[in-house]
């Protein structure tokens, strides 16, 4: 597969990616397909934005169809810490959504059988046709940790030590959980498109790693460069690592 460029914004600050945000779902053809949600600090403005759109009905809950990245072995939806219950809790349209059979949550058990039964459940909806993804400090994707093949599907996968330091405190005064089910490279680079979005000088090194250095498993992320239709949102201290940046 031929390597890309993806189109990258560098804003002045993370709020203003909101509104391309936005603009980027209303965009897209989701009556043929799939909204593929992410979790995280990013993107809790972008869910309760998507919230306020469903119930206000400038978004027609019957024309969306959602599934997400990843969810924490055994976590099921109603359980605090776990994926479905962030998404809910910030976006509640989505468990009305998720009682209608319209958004498909990542099977928490991690059995093979269920993996299945989900990837066909998406292939049958259309597939994924808008992906969000974040990117973790040591330049993870969904929970695809540094070393996972680029050729992986959904997989129950160990969570790295600096992960599990990140989700302590949503799970306190508790440990974070080691394991996670989550969608694989290969599975992300099948969606239509993807935006990622990294903010902050906590993901400097791993945004540069991603866009400039090697493709590599070293970096799960930089994977995204192997995607034809790919827009990245930086704020200036996301960016502040790359080569050829000097800021605002």
């Amino acid at each position: 597969m031929a390597n890309a460029l993806p189109n990258v914004r560098i804003l002045p600050t993370a709020a203003q990616a909101l509104p391309l945000l936005m603009d980027e779902l209303r965009g897209t053809q989701l009556r043929r397909g799939l909204l593929g949600l992410a979790t995280g600090a990013t993107f809790v403005p972008f869910l309760q934005a998507l919230g306020d759109e469903l119930r206000t009905g400038r978004m027609r809950a019957e024309e969306l169809h959602a599934t997400h990245l990843d969810e924490y072995l055994g976590f099921t939806p109603d359980r605090r810490g776990g994926m479905v219950h962030e998404l809910g809790t910030n976006c509640p349209p989505l468990l009305e959504l998720l009682a209608r059979g319209r958004f498909f949550p990542v099977p928490h058990d991690g059995e093979p059988l269920s993996l299945k039964a989900h990837e066909l459940r998406v292939h049958r909806a259309g597939g994924v046709h808008l992906q969000l993804l974040g990117i973790g400090r040591n330049g993870h994707v969904a929970f695809n940790e540094p070393g996972t093949p680029f050729e992986t599907g959904f997989h129950v996968t160990t969570l790295a030590p600096t992960t599990r330091e990140d989700a302590r405190s949503r799970f306190a005064p508790g440990e974070p959980p080691t394991q996670a089910v989550t969608s694989g490279l290969q599975t992300i680079l099948g969606a239509r498109k993807l935006v990622l979005c990294a903010f902050g000088k906590a993901k400097a090194k791993a945004v540069a790693a991603m866009l400039q250095g090697e493709i590599s498993t070293a970096c799960p992320a930089s994977v995204i460069r192997r995607h034809t239709n790919v827009m990245v949102f930086l704020d200036k201290d996301a960016a502040s690592e790359l080569v050829g940046h000097h800021g605002a």
